[in-house]
């Protein structure tokens, strides 16, 4: 017995050491999701399993980036009641995409118009897998599925009370990857990482559909933004934080 506790020991050491090196490997040099500059008096930065963004939409009504992983939305709510607000003043979630970190409160907010790009349509109802080597491992399919009730083209633009939002193409991390342009912020979810060094780098290998092709799409979307380069002053993602204005991704897809 002891000989048996004492190699179960060893096991068990190997993989936490294991898990601790595939962590390090995976998120070092990656900025912290708080980190970045501020958005604005306008936008609220919302911390948690993945960063939500609360956007003043004008007379009391308020828009969504993501609704977070956590299904209560405790911080969600405790941002709105800071605003003196409620779910009901919540008009608008736009997703950048499916991942259950990023939807698992969409439930408390049943006014809302949910956007999401066309792609993503079959994949945010868990009727098409997330595919990507984690999900292929643990089970692919959303398990908080929802309906998309605006469906979004590429490049299509919407105006939600004053904001005016222009949708973007991303496929990638997953194949109906959105970023949204809004009043100079560009809302790019999982779709890019920010580095320690305010360097871009594609999304997440190993959370990714198909990260070359998110690498491809960020060259893209950074040649489509090359003539408003000005006009864009910040990026804010899901998990790695905001950076100042759109020069890293421009540099990425050699603008």
């Amino acid at each position: 017995m002891k000989q048996f506790l004492k190699y179960m020991g060893i096991a068990i050491a190997v993989l936490v050491l294991a898990i601790g090196v595939a962590g390090f490997a995976l998120f070092s040099g990656l900025q912290a999701a708080g980190a970045g500059p501020s958005l604005g008096p306008d936008i609220d930065r919302v911390p948690g399993v993945s960063t939500v963004y609360i956007l003043d939409a004008g007379n009391g009504t308020l828009a969504l980036i993501d609704t977070g992983g956590d299904k209560k939305g405790a911080a969600i709510l405790s941002a709105l009641q800071a605003r003196h607000a409620t779910p009901d003043s919540v008009i608008a979630i736009f997703m950048t995409h499916a991942h259950t970190d990023h939807d698992a409160a969409i439930a408390l907010f049943p006014k809302a118009t949910v956007y999401a790009m066309k792609r993503e349509v079959p994949i945010a109802a868990g009727q098409e897998p997330f595919n990507g080597p984690v999900f292929r491992l643990f089970g692919g399919h959303n398990t908080i599925p929802f309906t998309v009730t605006h469906p979004l083209d590429d490049g299509e633009k919407v105006t939600v009370g004053n904001l005016q939002v222009t949708a973007f193409a991303v496929p990638g991390h997953t194949e109906g990857s959105g970023a949204y342009l809004v009043n100079g912020v560009l809302f790019v979810g999982d779709a890019l990482q920010i580095l320690s060094n305010h360097k871009i780098i594609g999304p997440s290998a190993i959370f990714s559909t198909n990260r070359t092709e998110g690498e491809a799409s960020l060259k893209h979307l950074g040649q489509e933004l090359q003539s408003q380069a000005n006009d864009v002053k910040a990026i804010a993602t899901g998990h790695t934080g905001t950076l100042t204005g759109l020069q890293p991704l421009l540099a990425l897809s050699g603008s």
